[in-house]
């Protein structure tokens, strides 16, 4: 083996560990379920585990009473409810979901580097490249979370991959087997996995053929019997699942019940819609910041170095891909043939993903579905344009600003998914339980006011808590006590911290002391301010109860309500309010 390969392999290793690093540390910084729709993921799997199929009929969202809203097809819930039930991991099977996801993560990230060293021949280039995809968080947190995106992308880089080997060879007399049969196989699975797999996989096979019209003729000329059942098979399996799918269900891509577009229009029919172009602007910047930022139900603690370096690495992929169009249009120049249809097709899926989401919003006024992950299928593309014109700079000081500003991006992008573990009283826990959401709060916290919160213990010691509050953007001076009350009333532990040293709408520490408790016994946290006034004063954040619309009331169908803490909830100077305050418990 050769220095070069020597060290593909070593880029290959090193970023398949820090993206599993990574990933451990997103799927362990929040429970399964507070990903964007991992509860309805579930219930497919647990459908899977019970029925071996998904339950496009009555098959319920997890945890709840509700029918699923999903209209996904059923491949990656087949993986993970059938490998479940074979490794008997039925008790954790959440977490199984997460870890499929991690494992196709690094197939992609090989793919991806192998497929840009075949390119380039630069090691270099191959760093840049591969590196891009840990640099996007939503790539990381979609390979540690219960959800079907991370299996289409795979899909589309299997595609990608074995596209752009087919073209690399065009003038060779033999068609290799291995790049055709990864083009059926990517196209298998990004099909069966999503309907936006299904669209990236059109554009990329449209675009590659309008524009490499002559030499896939040339291919396809060249194509052996054997590669030819591949194709005929592929198609086959593909038409096979969808018309299955009708006869059964009725529909191409069935669900137990409507969209969340639908209810919304139900619960909201005289939404104001707005114009084309408020429309793009609202569709650009959700777009936009969900490939920035890592999202869900939880809130992330994040760095702004990570978020400028990440949009400087964005902006030099943009003068990029714009440096391959000049090169091709205006240049004539062949070298970048490939990345131009590539890039081509990611622009005809973006324009019939706007159009499609603008229809939506226009039938229902729905605002939802502007995620970035939609279109993730195309990361490699942005990979492999990265570094190739990364192999083609010749000014070394170019050059290594490009290398530091992804070496930097990939040291940043580790913030956000380990920094809850640099903190000790996570490694003196056995273990966390947490309602992270909120949507309220009750006002300024001041002198005579509570704020309580039952909890229920989990086990025969308590480290400490903590409680996600706000300042009002402002300093705040004197002691903010919290108490542990059991069911008596009877005090057991109180901690009291600095207003001056609190940060706005973050997370405050309260030790209390290992203090005893009773297993499976409530207790109360109570939050007081003698020292508040209006102009001097906090607030708690919570999550308020939720109500059922009336028209979903009773019945199986419109969204599930969340059960957040189910184990008590939240009062306000002692009046009983519902829903929950956002909290941590360490237990020991």
């Amino acid at each position: 083996m050769n220095k070069h390969k020597i060290s593909i392999v070593c880029i290959v290793v090193f970023l398949s560990s820090l993206f599993l690093l990574l990933g451990v540390g997103y799927s362990k910084s929040y429970h399964p379920g507070f990903f964007p729709d991992e509860f309805a993921h579930m219930g497919y799997v647990i459908d899977v585990i019970n029925n071996h199929f998904p339950d496009y009929k009555n098959g319920l969202i997890y945890s709840s009473n509700k029918l699923n809203y999903l209209n996904h097809p059923a491949l990656y819930y087949i993986i993970v409810g059938e490998l479940v039930t074979f490794l008997h991991l039925q008790d954790t099977f959440a977490y199984a979901g997460r870890y499929v996801n991690m494992v196709v993560s690094v197939i992609i990230i090989i793919l991806t580097c192998k497929m840009i060293y075949l390119a380039t021949k630069s090691t270099i280039a191959t760093f840049v490249g591969g590196a891009f995809l840990l640099t996007i968080p939503m790539f990381v947190v979609l390979g540690s979370a219960v959800n079907n995106d991370q299996i289409n992308i795979l899909g589309c880089t299997l595609v990608i991959y074995g596209l752009h080997g087919l073209m690399r060879r065009v003038g060779e007399t033999k068609i290799i087997t291995s790049n055709i049969f990864l083009i059926c196989l990517g196209g298998i699975v990004a099909s069966l996995s999503k309907a936006t797999g299904s669209l990236a996989i059109l554009c990329l096979l449209t675009s590659v053929v309008i524009f490499n019209f002559y030499n896939v003729m040339q291919l396809i000329k060249k194509i052996p019997l054997k590669q030819l059942i591949f194709i005929i098979l592929s198609v086959a399996v593909v038409v096979f699942y969808f018309t299955y799918a009708h006869i059964v269900y009725g529909k191409f891509y069935p669900a137990p019940q409507s969209n969340p577009a639908v209810w919304f229009f139900i619960e909201h029919p005289n939404t104001e819609k707005m114009d084309l172009s408020a429309f793009f602007q609202y569709f650009f910047r959700n777009n936009f910041l969900s490939l920035i930022l890592p999202y869900g139900h939880v809130q992330f603690a994040d760095s702004e170095i990570r978020v400028v370096t990440l949009k400087m690495i964005l902006s030099m992929s943009g003068v990029m891909g714009g440096y391959v169009l000049f090169r091709k249009l205006l240049k004539k120049n062949g070298y970048f043939n490939l990345e131009f249809s590539f890039i081509a097709a990611f622009v005809l899926f973006l324009g019939l993903y706007f159009f499609t989401i603008r229809q939506l919003h226009i039938n229902t006024g729905y605002i939802g579905a502007t995620q970035a992950r939609y279109f993730f299928g195309f990361l490699p593309v942005i990979s492999l344009v990265i570094a190739k014109v990364t192999s083609l700079i010749s000014n070394k000081i170019i050059k290594t600003l490009v290398l530091a500003v992804m070496l930097v991006g990939l040291l940043t992008s580790i913030y956000p998914a380990l920094v809850k573990f640099s903190e000790m009283h996570i490694w003196k826990s056995k273990f966390i339980v947490e309602q992270p959401l909120y949507d309220t709060n009750y006002g300024f916290l001041t002198k005579g006011r509570t704020f309580d919160q039952i909890i229920l213990a989990e086990s025969k010691s308590i480290y400490g808590v903590e409680l996600m509050l706000a300042t009002f953007a402002r300093k705040n001076h004197g002691y903010l006590t919290l108490e542990l009350l059991d069911s008596s009333g009877k005090s057991i532990a109180s901690n009291t911290v600095k207003m001056e040293r609190l940060k706005d709408n973050a997370y405050v520490w309260f030790d209390l002391h290992h203090s005893g408790l009773i297993e499976n016994q409530q207790y109360r946290l109570r939050l007081k301010c003698d020292e508040c006034t209006q102009d001097n004063a906090i607030t708690w954040w919570a999550f308020k109860q939720e109500f059922e619309s009336s028209v979903f009331l009773l019945n199986r169908f419109g969204p599930a309500t969340r059960n957040i803490y189910s184990r008590g909830e939240a009062y306000v100077d002692g009046a009983h309010v519902g829903g929950a305050y956002s909290f941590r418990l360490y237990f020991q």
